[in-house]
């Protein structure tokens, strides 16, 4: 063999070695990449977890806002409607005491 022909098998073999390592390097970079991937999807899988639950909770509150202000708006009208009989009530009383207050007294002269 001439010593050319043997330079060449040589040159060959490293850019076959090279090409070896460097594909086994993408390999290697691919799969950590993938695993991040399969990481990030499961955060991803969470967080819609997570959104969708936040979603429902703002549906819950609405409703129970919606709830919060129809009975205000029943306890508003109750309250309105008995509010004039209590007071009503309240001066009456004094009158009561007063009347009873100069009935003592005219029983005592």
């Amino acid at each position: 063999m001439e010593t050319k022909a043997i330079v060449q098998y040589v040159i060959g073999g490293v850019i076959v070695a090279g090409s070896l390592f460097m594909t086994y390097n993408a390999q290697d970079k691919i799969t950590d990449q993938a695993s991040e991937i399969k990481v990030l999807q499961n955060q991803v899988a969470a967080l819609n977890d997570k959104a969708a639950q936040n979603e429902e909770l703002i549906n819950q509150n609405k409703a129970l806002q919606t709830e919060v202000k129809n009975l205000e708006t029943k306890l508003a009208s109750k309250t309105k409607a008995p509010a004039p009989a209590k007071a009503t009530k309240a001066s009456a009383k004094p009158k009561a005491v007063k009347s009873k207050k100069a009935h003592k007294a005219s029983k005592k002269k």
